[in-house]
């Protein structure tokens, strides 16, 4: 196989012959096993995974499994499982950089977090991660680490999207997703101003309304990327309560409910309205404390 592609560059990535028992457990399930400084997936049909203390990945893959299919699974929850290690928030979104703005993109998969960020980077934006985002703090605020290099996007996307298909990777065979290349930030750091949260409901139109109080910060809280971690994690979980707290007082947080047939080009619309707001208050509080 080819080297494996992933985000972070000082962490060693292994291929191994014999399988690893991680002793005093602190959580399993039928795919995991772990404890504050291992974690173990095993998948049917794909490969298993050990991670250690934040900096090593050891892979044994299964006969049947592509380099792709692995790279899913690495640059995913095996991704998650080093950031949480490292006790690097890591959140369940897609971000951009947009008039000066860090913003990302959040909800469950298949809502459009992805095809969004496309569009708004197809469009003038700077693209920064996708689907995975580790968040770190600096000066006190919460920053997006612009680690990514490509984006996963179905056939539809691609075809509203006006991009041909033909000369992309398939992430797996059976699948219409495929890897599409960004330009990538090289691992900078990018305030994170504006969180939306996606959804899709039955009503013919975009409505939105921001987030306060209890209710942002519980919706943050569920944006965790692979939050059931967090029961082997208690370390973990523990250094992210004051994160959460800095976020909810920093960062604007708007939930977003979509038709499901909305176009992606029409959806970006909606959102630049909001982010142009945002900027706005932004430029407003920076002149307030200017001049104070």
């Amino acid at each position: 196989m080819m080297p494996f592609r992933f985000p972070i560059k000082d962490v060693e990535i292994q291929i191994i012959s014999t399988k690893k028992i991680i002793d005093n457990l602190c959580y399993s399930n039928h795919y995991v096993s772990i404890n504050q400084h291992e974690f173990l997936l095993d998948l049917a049909g794909v490969g298993y995974f050990y991670v250690s203390n934040g900096n090593r990945i050891e892979i044994m893959p299964y006969a049947e499994a592509t380099q792709n299919v692995l790279e899913l699974y690495l640059n995913g929850s095996v991704y998650g499982a080093v950031l949480h290690q490292r006790k690097i928030l890591p959140l369940h979104g897609s971000c951009f950089s947009f008039q000066d703005l860090g913003v990302m993109i959040c909800g469950e998969s298949g809502v459009g977090k992805s095809s969004l960020t496309a569009s708004f980077c197809l469009n003038g934006a700077d693209f920064l991660t996708d689907d995975v985002t580790p968040v770190v703090f600096k000066a006190g605020k919460p920053h997006i680490w612009a680690i990514s290099d490509r984006i996963k996007l179905w056939s539809d996307s691609l075809q509203q999207l006006n991009q041909e298909e033909k000369e992309l990777i398939r992430i797996v065979p059976e699948w219409g997703k495929f890897y599409f290349p960004m330009e990538s930030e090289n691992g900078e750091l990018f305030t994170l101003d504006h969180l939306f949260i996606l959804e899709i409901h039955d009503k013919p139109s975009v409505s939105h309304y921001n987030l306060e109080g209890v209710e942002k910060f519980a919706a943050l809280r569920n944006e965790i990327y692979r939050w059931e971690y967090l029961k082997g994690m208690p370390e973990s979980e523990a250094s992210y309560l004051n994160q959460l707290i800095t976020m909810s007082q920093t960062v604007r947080v708007t939930k977003v409910a979509r038709p499901a047939n909305i176009a992606i080009g029409q959806l970006r619309i909606e959102l630049e309205k909001l982010i142009f707001d945002t900027g706005a208050q932004k430029k407003l509080l920076t002149e307030v404390s200017i001049n104070c």
